[in-house]
């Protein structure tokens, strides 16, 4: 509990304290203080305490609760939630032929989108420069009260403290100093420096789905994403899979079938390559980099035929060779499929790939091997990297700096040059 901190000063029980409490509203939504009161474990008066410091801090409010029982006797607890229109992040992900913007704030709730597609996978520089324009645009009409900071999830391997892509297959990027470049971008653009955390796509799907989606409460889980690259999120024993360098969780290349496609890490018979929007598209004669490659593909499986038929029968074994390798390494409670492909062929393929994972994984693991969807649709990995951004906000509440958006006339800087890209935007407004 929070109130059981030993061998600590006054100040670093008070910084927990206050920590756990805006993460417990922060990924319930709103809560009461009689809640609060129990899970914390503290007395009422320190809860008050520590509500009106975040109060004051424009993070949270307090009030009375709109639905009110009637005949229930005594004074109903107040309600505590996240502040309208106070803390915010933005969040991005950038894909191969696509670049999500996002504004959210304290909660969870998406205040603004913006959609990038690009006909050509992006540059680092093309990409931060895509993020900055995006972003300016959402934060153009209506600027927040404080923005906490910038999270970005990007397909390849990320040395997480720089924020540096190692390598990133599908998008052609290899030491590419993304976080850099993304704060220079969003400078120019918005005329303030923001802090930008980088992380690899799937760890920050899972970190979004286990927050407040299908990996909530769950403490072994593996989170599979992409349409072009399969990335992989772990988490073990209640803590996420990292590895010595970060890496871990590559799982898109453990091999499938030694003697198949070439894949983009340089090998050949990688699980994504077996079985992602390549290796659907050639039997039917489809554009693998179509941005309705799910859409074709569903389309074909559901015409049916020979080659239908042989197709998908060829992938589901392929992709169960992929899921019983990830039983036996794992162990997991659940195994959920996230933003991209196999989510969206998940409904139409499941009867296919099941019995085949029942075929190839030990007796003594069999039984409770679960796969579900995503509870937080295509939007997962791009919530995680809001996750990831309010994460220094959330260890210290009242000690992290938030950037100040409003200059002494109120206006925002908002030019920024977009590269010269064939792209298509869509903004969406809450």
């Amino acid at each position: 509990m929070a109130g059981e901190l030993r061998g600590r000063g006054t100040e670093d029980v008070r910084r927990h304290n206050l920590s756990t409490l805006l993460g417990l509203v922060h990924t319930r939504g709103t809560t009461t203080r009689a809640d609060v009161t129990r899970e914390l474990g503290l007395n009422r008066s320190t809860v008050g305490a520590l509500v009106g410091s975040l109060a004051a801090a424009g993070l949270l409010v307090e009030q009375s609760p709109t639905d009110l029982v009637p005949g229930r006797v005594g004074r109903p607890s107040l309600e505590v939630r996240p502040h309208e229109g106070g803390a915010e992040v933005l969040a991005g992900y950038v894909d191969v032929h696509e670049l999500q913007v996002v504004r959210v704030g304290l909660g969870g709730r998406v205040r603004g989108r913006c959609t990038v597609s690009t006909s050509a996978p992006p540059t680092p520089e093309e990409a931060a420069t895509l993020l900055a324009a995006a972003a300016a645009g959402l934060l153009a009409e209506d600027p927040p009260a404080l923005l906490v900071g910038v999270g970005v999830a990007v397909p390849g391997t990320v040395r997480s403290g720089p924020g540096v892509i190692a390598h990133a297959p599908n998008l052609d990027w290899h030491e590419a100093p993304f976080a850099a470049l993304a704060a220079a971008a969003l400078e120019e653009a918005t005329g303030r420096r923001m802090p930008v955390d980088v992380a690899n796509d799937a760890d920050l799907g899972l970190l979004a789905e286990h927050r407040r989606g299908a990996a909530a409460g769950l403490t072994d889980v593996v989170y599979l994403s992409g349409t072009y690259g399969l990335g992989g999120g772990v988490l073990t024993g209640g803590h996420p899979l990292t590895g010595h360098r970060g890496y871990a969780g590559e799982v898109g290349h453990m091999s499938v079938d030694p003697g198949g496609r070439a894949c983009r890490c340089g090998s050949r018979g990688c699980w994504e390559s077996e079985t992602l929007a390549g290796a659907w598209a050639e039997p039917f004669g489809l554009d693998p980099d179509a941005p309705d490659i799910a859409d074709l593909v569903l389309g074909r499986l559901r015409a049916g035929g020979v080659v239908s038929r042989r197709t998908r029968d060829k992938l589901s074994r392929a992709f169960a060779r992929g899921l019983a390798n990830v039983v036996h390494l794992f162990d997991p409670q659940s195994i959920v499929l996230g933003d991209g492909l196999w989510n969206r062929l998940w409904p139409e393929l499941a009867d296919d790939v099941m019995p085949w994972v029942d075929r190839l994984v030990m007796p003594s693991m069999r039984s409770g091997v679960s796969v579900t969807l995503s509870a937080l649709g295509q939007s997962s990995t791009v919530l995680g990297a809001a996750e990831l951004a309010f994460a220094s906000l959330l260890a210290d509440p009242l000690g992290t700096t938030a950037v100040d958006l409003t200059r002494p006339g109120g206006a925002l800087d908002l030019a920024v040059v977009v590269p010269d890209l064939d792209v298509v935007r869509s903004v969406v407004r809450s």
